[in-house]
């Protein structure tokens, strides 16, 4: 157990930020050994640091997921360790002729990472083929499965993301089949696939990577945290004045929820012209709204300078308050 450790390098943003205690996990039995007088407050879990914001200091234990590419197939479900790299499954999975996450390739993270907010793109979400997670409980010792009900999905969210359980992703269990329909209802990917007329889960794996590519820096080149806001949800009565008053504003359907309509933070973002916009070395990708990048030597305060910012632009112009998708610690 390392103290005092910078990490600097764990996190997509490459902000400096040292912490209490530092400690690896690679496997089950490492989860194992952690201490279990720690209060939930105590403890930070980082797997791939691609959805995190750092504090300069983190006063609590970290416990880092170490990468490792664990993927079985058991009881017709794939089960991939927490620390499996998002993307090697999809990878995975379409190299097995397996449908159900082709549309969530180039996703940066890991799979123990993916439930917390139930990552989603190109019209397909976690939640739709998952069928648990397990948990370890360090105060316990044991292991637990929650079902996909359980985990309380929706938009952006589940039960992970704001609890006060003892609890780390350990695996995750997944359906994925050979005979899953395509789902090709985003207008990027079926305009990219239109003259493939019966595109293979790998044809579309590969489609989602060239587009994200072409629209998103690579972290490894350009240190960012991805989406760094969530598409508002908006009640049917805002969203219609707003469609008046703003021609073009893009609105999408919101899954169960009939009297709301989601629109593009990103186009929110770019009509107050944050699109490349700048505070020092923090900023929002030129090519991407949405993207809060680091050019160089930003740092926290900085990035939530930039934030704030951004925020209260979009309040005053469009009355809506963008809710961080990004984790600030």
């Amino acid at each position: 157990m390392d103290p005092h450790y910078n990490l600097k390098k764990f996190n997509t943003l490459g902000l400096d930020s040292v912490c209490e205690r530092y400690v690896k996990i690679n496997s089950l039995s490492d989860l194992e050994t952690l201490p279990r007088a720690l209060k939930v407050s105590d403890m930070l879990v980082l797997a791939g640091g691609s959805n995190l914001l750092l504090s300069p200091e983190i006063n609590r234990l970290v416990a880092h997921i170490q990468p490792r590419d664990h993927i079985q197939v058991v009881d017709n479900l794939v089960v991939a360790w927490a620390g499996t790299s998002w993307h090697e499954l999809v990878v995975w999975a379409v190299s097995k002729k397996l449908g159900g996450i082709e549309n969530l390739a180039l996703i940066p993270g890991t799979v123990g990472a993916a439930p917390i907010q139930n990552i989603g793109a190109y019209g397909v979400e976690l939640k739709d083929v998952l069928v648990w997670v397990e948990v370890y409980n360090w105060q316990t010792g044991g292991y637990h499965r929650l079902s996909n009900e359980e985990c309380h999905f929706s938009y952006r969210h589940s039960i992970f993301r704001y609890h006060d359980q003892p609890w780390i992703i350990s695996r995750v269990g997944l359906d994925l089949r050979p005979n899953r329909p395509i789902n090709l209802s985003y207008p990027a990917l079926s305009e990219y696939l239109a003259n493939n007329k019966k595109p293979s889960y790998a044809d579309v794996a590969k489609a989602v990577t060239t587009i994200r590519q072409s629209k998103l820096p690579n972290p490894a080149e350009l240190a960012n945290a991805g989406s760094f806001f969530k598409n508002p949800v908006l009640d049917q009565n805002l969203a219609e004045k707003l469609k008046t008053k703003f021609k073009g504003m893009p609105f999408y359907s919101v899954d169960n929820k009939p009297d709301s309509l989601k629109t593009s933070a990103a186009w929110l973002l770019e009509k107050c012209h944050f699109k490349g916009k700048r505070h020092g070395d923090a900023g929002f990708y030129d090519k991407h709204a949405l993207i809060l990048v680091n050019y160089g030597q930003a740092n926290h305060k900085d990035m939530l300078t930039l934030i704030q910012t951004a925020k209260k632009a979009v309040k005053s112009k469009f009355g809506i308050t963008l809710e961080e998708e990004v984790r600030i610690v």
